[in-house]
């Protein structure tokens, strides 16, 4: 058995491997693999000169507490039938996280199929998202002075600002460019999906959203004010001779739950979207800026089963509104493993909460050190691969 990256040579028996484990169709497959697809950025297991292993690193640039990350997302992590079972998952993963390591990549995203297959290599849950489930009817009563055209790519640029806007407040987003929107197209094409964009005077809102036999799955809806909403969600009653419901996902802290004539009639669901991992903890907390001159330190022991530079004990001083970290034979003031790390350095829980889940009896002198580098914050994510 061999642990490594793919050669470019291998993309066919990388795409078999995907077409067999999952249920994606040609369509996506050939936007994916011709798009998205980078040997160098693919780990690979051989067993006999044969491909049978693989997943994939792709790669965003993350804005997480007010610094940009270059980061992987891990995806189509997939074993062929007859190598499963020998635990060729586990050494891809042990092995993808040294490389992230090395090649100084502080952080790492991955959507989960079952989240107790990656909590083990350090993942941990860190980001959410409201899927409102709507009978169709229920939005009738919405009206708008805009209108709705296709989105065409000379509306990227458009597309691009109401994305910044609706998303200026929330944390852990993924920073697009021109590049990610033309691929946005590819993919929602090769999806038999649509596109919209809400003009009023300017462009203000946009929408992109699958027809589902008689659901409308609504993938992204952001908008600059409630006009564009308002005639967005009306654009899908338009559908109302077509589909019964409405499903869309949006950010907690999204404001349709506030205009719904009737919310009792509405299914929201709060749904677990993306786990995140910390890569290199002295680095990452050294990146940031810290909103207090207050000086101080805490020590903390870091459990970390797969990243032995992680793994240690490290005094962490706070002064002139950053950290600095030096690890050693300290007495520590408390312990945590990676996974609430993870949960503390994406923002999404604060101090106290890390000591509950912990069950630890709480310390309120190293809680509110926590709560200064660490500010819990609304965390939002929506890409898939």
């Amino acid at each position: 058995m061999e642990i490594r990256f793919a050669r470019e040579c291998e993309k066919d028996n990388i795409m078999e491997i995907w077409d067999y484990c999952f249920n994606d169709g040609p369509k996506f497959t050939d936007y994916y693999f011709n798009n998205k697809y980078k040997n160098y950025n693919t780990i690979v297991v051989e067993e006999e000169a044969e491909i049978v292993s693989s997943l994939q690193l792709n790669q965003y640039r993350i804005q997480l507490n007010n610094q940009i990350y270059n980061t992987s997302y891990v995806v189509g992590v997939s074993t062929l039938p007859e190598a499963r079972g020998r635990g060729y998952m586990k050494y891809m993963m042990e092995f993808m996280l040294n490389e992230l390591y090395k090649k100084n990549q502080l952080i790492s995203i991955l959507m989960p199929i079952d989240y107790r297959l990656y909590r083990k290599y350090g993942y941990e849950h860190c980001y959410d998202q409201i899927e409102y489930e709507i009978d169709i009817e229920d939005l009738s009563g919405f009206k708008s002075t805009g209108s709705l055209k296709r989105a065409k790519l000379n509306h990227i640029k458009d597309m691009l600002e109401i994305e910044n806007a609706y998303l200026d407040n929330l944390n852990g987003r993924v920073i697009r460019d021109e590049d990610y929107y033309e691929n946005l197209f590819k993919d929602v094409e090769s999806e038999e999906g649509n596109i919209y964009i809400h003009v009023n005077g300017s462009s203000d809102g946009y929408i992109i959203y699958f027809i589902n036999g008689e659901s409308i799955f609504v993938r992204e809806l952001y908008y600059k004010n409630l006009n564009a909403l308002k005639g967005m969600l009306r654009f899908l009653y338009n559908h109302n001779t077509q589909c019964k419901k409405v499903n869309i996902m949006s950010p907690v802290d999204d404001k349709i739950r506030f205009i719904l004539s009737n919310p009792r009639n509405v299914s929201m669901k709060l749904k677990p979207f993306m786990m995140g991992r910390i890569i290199n903890f002295k680095k990452y907390l050294e990146s940031l800026n810290i909103a207090s001159n207050k000086k101080s330190s805490l020590v903390i022991s870091v459990k970390d089963d797969y990243i032995k530079e992680n793994n240690k004990i490290f005094k962490i001083n706070l002064e002139n509104n950053k950290l600095s970290l030096e690890s050693g034979n300290f007495e520590y003031d408390v312990e945590f493993n990676i996974n609430t790390i993870s949960q503390l350095a994406f923002s999404y829980i604060n101090g106290r909460e890390a000591y509950l889940l912990n069950e630890l009896e709480e310390n309120k002198r190293v809680i509110e050190f926590l709560d200064l580098i660490f500010t819990k914050k609304e965390n939002y994510i929506n890409e898939y691969v």
